[in-house]
């Protein structure tokens, strides 16, 4: 049995004190019990509204769990995490309930294990194998989806300053995000300059 989203009246909804929620949506006289991301939860209506949600069923020996998202995107993030080792669907749901689809990705091709470990209960080692196993696949999706970001200059002076700013708290995410927009001009073997210039970005909240 496949459920690829529900549209009904959202009758129920239960807070939880870590990142997910609990939503019960009435299709049709059909009571549905959906685990939701606290993003989702907050986003998806009022009691009593009609909702929309993108949805999958995970069965695991007598467990039949309903997942629920706001996007396409959370769902298919929501899978390709589940294909690693180590990653159930409770924990892919926290990765992208916390992070989101395009921040999961772009923080997999930077090698950037510190913003995934923001996920409750993602460590640095299951961090580090998140970007091993879904290196190339994250890759396929955001070509597909076409927010493949562009490649970042590997030079000695952006490896210097890159790791100035991580030492000032900076994710390699966000770092990464400065450099994309710094001038076309600017100039790499220049490490002041390149911290000046992604400090300026950064501070405007362009990342």
């Amino acid at each position: 049995m496949v459920i690829a989203f529900l549209k009904g009246i959202l009758q129920a909804r239960e807070i939880s004190g870590g990142p997910t929620d609990r939503i019960v949506i009435d299709v049709g006289g059909v009571g549905f019990e959906a685990l939701v991301a606290r993003t989702t939860s907050v986003q998806v209506g009022e009691i009593g509204q009609e909702v929309n949600i993108h949805t999958s069923l995970s069965i695991r020996e007598n467990e039949w769990q309903l997942f629920g998202f706001a996007s396409a995107e959370d769902k298919e993030m929501f899978g390709l995490l589940q294909s690693v080792s180590g990653v159930g669907p409770k924990m892919a749901l926290s990765l992208v309930g916390t992070l989101g689809p395009a921040r999961i990705a772009d923080s997999i091709q930077a090698d950037d294990s510190k913003s995934l470990s923001q996920a409750p209960g993602v460590g640095p080692k299951l961090a580090q194998r998140i970007i091993l196993e879904l290196k190339a696949k994250t890759e396929e999706w955001q070509i597909k989806k076409g927010t493949q970001s562009a490649p970042v200059s590997k030079s000695a002076g952006r490896n210097e300053a890159r790791q100035i700013l991580e030492e000032l708290g900076y994710t390699l995410t966000e770092i990464n995000h400065a450099f994309k927009r710094l001038p076309e001009d600017a100039d790499d073997g220049d490490v002041e300059a390149l911290v000046s210039q992604s400090l300026k970005v950064l501070s405007a909240g362009e990342r």
